[in-house]
């Protein structure tokens, strides 16, 4: 899917997909890919579609979305119901009306009362009866699997979401559309096809839309928002620390800038709008509006900014609106020493770090989360390990991965860290981010040398945002020629010490870890597959998956793998009888899927924690 092409409502392309004769809907589920041949121009704030002998026309509102069916046309004598008009809407990404993704700078000073966090909803009849629609919808897709799901799935997913939404479901139609989107992105081959995606937006949506037919009353974050809710907030004082960039499926681009307060919090400054990868350097070193001033993010992220009448939300965003102040002061690079003390955790070491990274993220205060896993190590630069680096850290033995936190051609991860890992012996101190669910991993965003080898431009105040900035070899007085040499022809430690930390980095597993044998992949293989692809409880495979579970004790994990087939081989919660559809209100399949995913998942996550702390020793 292009990342460039507009967006389209998705009750709109709801209508078209129902509207279509069923002869068309099968053409092009034989060929969802089909549009992507055609002759795609840009004009006149539209787009033309050359198809074949026939042209599409597709006008844009707000956004860059096709709101209505007037907005769309085909040249063909079957226009609005035909297989070029069809092929060509569900080409475009599905706009998602949870949140506006322009600049923001529209952000509220204030919230609006219905907007508090602290409110709970009643759950009426209108709010279960579109959970029940959605649960219903999910089971068509488990039935099919996802590579089997064509346009009536999908549209059974749209019209799910839209009545979600219209009843108030913010999050719960975000989930249906962003299945319905990673359907149409895995049946046309798209390369940003992301199955384990797919499979994590299916169970929660599940589980917001089960947790809604059982309540009476939820709190309003649990529903979502249409819009954050920003309120007043005292700080007067804010410090810029590192700028990372921002690419999502759905088509926006920009820069998130994190930032330090005096009452030791993490904030967010975020500049995104529609368009491709090249939108974040524009955002980067362009202007962002902060009430009546403006600066870039390059600027922001190594500022001290005094502030007025600010606003945030309760996951750290903050407000841009007219009625702030902003008075930025760019931090001399004599100071930059001091970011590390901003945070009173990141001043402790490594391990303490890591614990206090679980415990937040373990138990979350607010329903949005913050971004919780930052952390700040000083260390040496050891050598290369593939694509990433590996560093040592003062005080601990074990050595860290650092990774790359976005693998894409417009950022400068890859090439930035390929030069640190020239760079043996280079003290460092390194902003990142933790990976959870993979001991001794960690995502490198933004670091300062604590040696004078290292001259960067002056601009920088001392500070290189890995993902934003480009590292060039006249930064550094003494590099190596080749990454690959660097571990043959590294002198300090000695070879033994070297191999040692090479050793202690190899041992630590990753999330990918079998865990569960055959649970986990039987699920991932009925979202993608369907329930035909889950074998039955009598066959061998299942058999032997249970046998394995239960000699490793993990008995609850090979009852739920019963469950799971014997779930599987019922008849689907929709059935024909006569004229009439009848649905069924037990939602086995749905709800079976949602309970293995929240045991793996907690199952998961002390097992990594177990692994973070083997890794620390």
């Amino acid at each position: 899917m292009n990342p460039e092409l507009p967006s389209i409502a998705a009750e709109l392309l709801a209508e078209i997909i129902e509207a279509a004769p069923g002869r068309v809907r099968k053409r092009l589920d034989r060929d969802p890919a089909a549009a992507s041949n055609w002759q795609w121009e840009q004009a006149n704030g539209g787009w033309t579609i050359s198809a074949g002998d026939e042209t599409v026309q597709l006008l844009l509102g707000d956004r860059q979305t096709v709101l209505n069916s007037e907005m769309v046309s085909c040249s063909c004598l079957l226009s609005p119901k035909c297989f070029h008009l069809l092929a060509v809407v569900t080409s475009l990404t599905i706009a998602d009306e949870a949140e506006p993704k322009t600049d923001l700078k529209t952000e509220p000073d204030a919230p609006s009362q219905p907007e508090s966090d602290g409110d709970d909803v009643e759950i009426t009849d209108g709010i279960r009866g579109a959970a029940q629609q959605s649960l219903q919808a999910i089971d068509s897709l488990l039935v099919s699997g996802a590579r089997a799901s064509g346009l009536i799935i999908q549209s059974t997913l749209l019209r799910a979401a839209h009545q979600s939404r219209a009843e108030g479901l913010v999050n719960l139609s975000a989930s249906l559309i962003r299945m319905a989107e990673g359907i149409q992105r895995l049946r046309a081959g798209d390369e940003h096809a992301d199955c384990d995606q797919l499979c994590r937006d299916t169970t929660t949506a599940i589980e917001a839309a089960h947790g809604l037919i059982r309540a009476d009353s939820v709190p309003k974050s649990q529903l979502g928002f249409a819009r954050r809710p920003f309120s007043p907030n005292a700080l007067k004082r804010l410090t810029g620390v590192v700028a990372e960039p921002i690419l999502t499926l759905s088509g926006y681009a920009g820069v998130v800038t994190h930032l330090i307060g005096e009452d030791g919090d993490i904030y967010q400054v975020v500049e995104t709008r529609p368009g491709d990868a090249n939108l974040i350097n524009q955002a980067y070193r362009g202007g962002i509006d902060l009430g009546e001033t403006t600066a870039s993010a390059q600027v922001i992220s190594r500022s001290r900014i005094d502030v007025q009448n600010l606003t945030s939300s309760p996951d750290g965003r903050l407000g841009k609106g007219g009625k702030t102040r902003w008075a930025i002061q760019p931090v001399q690079e004599s100071h930059t020493a001091d970011l590390s003390t901003l945070h009173c955790h990141w001043t402790n070491d490594i391990r303490e770090q890591i614990s206090r990274v679980f415990d937040a993220t373990a138990t979350p205060e607010q329903p949005l989360l913050r971004d919780r896993n930052l952390v700040c190590v000083q260390g040496t630069i050891v050598a290369a390990k593939g694509a990433g680096v590996l560093f040592q850290p003062v005080d601990c033995n074990a050595t860290l991965t650092l990774g790359i936190a976005m693998d894409n051609a417009a950022v400068m991860y890859r090439q930035n860290l390929q030069m640190l890992a020239r760079c043996p012996g280079l003290s460092i101190e390194i902003f990142g981010r933790l990976r959870l669910n993979q001991a001794g991993w960690m995502d490198a965003l933004s670091f300062r040398a604590l040696s004078e080898e290292v001259t960067f431009p002056d601009h920088w105040l001392g500070r290189c945002h890995l993902g934003l900035d480009a590292l060039q070899r006249h930064h550094f007085q003494n590099t190596q020629r080749y990454v690959e040499d660097v571990e043959q022809q590294r002198k300090q430690p000695s070879t033994d010490e070297h191999n040692a930390l090479v050793r202690n980095a190899v041992k630590t597993r990753s999330s990918k870890s079998d865990l569960f044998p055959g649970l986990e992949k039987r699920c991932a293989a009925m979202v993608i597959g369907g329930r035909s692809s889950v074998g039955s409880i009598s066959s061998r495979t299942h058999r032997q998956d249970h046998a394995r579970l239960v000699a490793r004790g993990q008995r609850t994990a090979a009852g739920l793998l019963n469950h799971l087939a014997m779930a599987c081989a019922e008849s689907p919660a929709v059935t024909r009888r006569g004229n009439v559809n009848h649905a069924s209100e037990k939602h086995r399949r749905p709800l079976i899927l949602a309970v293995i995913d929240q045991y793996c998942r907690e199952f998961r996550s002390h097992y990594e924690r177990d692994q973070w702390r083997r890794w620390l020793g």
